[in-house]
């Protein structure tokens, strides 16, 4: 969505289907779909304004096991297929670049869906899947996926934008939400919320009536920390 003519602050609804190599037996075993995320948020959602909440969950779908699949998918993908990781990354998100990048990877069967026969998830939910499958893998990224993050928000004119310029003076908070919480959880919640203030820091005014979802804006978060220039070594004296 284009707000004021320059920003980019919308959500893509695109969504994907991934299907597991026993693919005959799908079934009878679960269908794990994400439909109701897309279609609306919880009723407590607050828009971005000085002193209020600005992010929303989803009550639709609090099941555990829904979110578990999808992280499962993506730190297994990130082991096993590390050059179609990167090669996600590389394109940015919501282009037609990575819808193309999408399309070719997960076309017919999928790996890594373990007990799951298919999973029907927005396309954002499985990039930040893997991008946090690297993460947590610590996985050394190739130079040409190596962002240098806004200074301020002047500069900011997407989600990702925003979400790199957080990530830069706020490493450890990032690496804590990766470390001690899950997708969907109400530990993601309560650390996210806890981020507000200082990441509406890097969110134009003009976007602050935004209302960001808790776990995409996670998924911002994961893969603008795994984008970062390295940290300098501190000086020895």
């Amino acid at each position: 969505m284009i707000i004021n003519g320059v920003l980019e602050f919308g959500f893509g609804f695109a969504r994907i289907q991934l299907f597991r190599g026993d693919i005959m037996r799908r079934n009878i075993l679960a269908w794990l779909s994400l439909a109701a995320l897309v279609a609306g948020s919880s009723p407590a959602a607050a828009q971005l304004s000085p002193g209020r909440s600005g992010f929303s969950s989803t009550s639709d779908l609090s099941s555990p096991e829904v979110w578990d699949a999808i992280w499962s998918f993506g730190r297994c993908f990130a082991r096993e297929y590390r050059p179609d990781a990167f090669a996600l990354l590389a394109t940015r998100p919501g282009s037609a670049e990575e819808n193309a990048v999408l399309s070719r990877l997960f076309h017919g069967e999928v790996g890594c869906l373990g007990d799951v026969s298919m999973l029907s998830t927005p396309m954002r939910f499985i990039r930040g899947a893997i991008a946090e499958g690297l993460v947590r893998e610590h996985t050394p990224i190739p130079a040409n996926l190596i962002v240098t993050p806004p200074a301020d928000a002047s500069t900011v004119r997407s989600i990702s934008d925003a979400a790199q310029c957080y990530a830069a003076t706020h490493r450890a908070e990032v690496r804590a939400l990766v470390d001690t919480t899950r997708p969907g959880s109400s530990a993601e919640a309560a650390a996210v919320q806890r981020m507000g203030p200082d990441f509406l820091n890097c969110v134009p005014a003009a976007a602050r009536g935004h209302t960001f979802n808790l776990t995409d804006l996670r998924f911002h978060l994961v893969e603008a920390l795994l984008r970062l220039p390295p940290e300098a070594a501190p000086a020895h004296p």
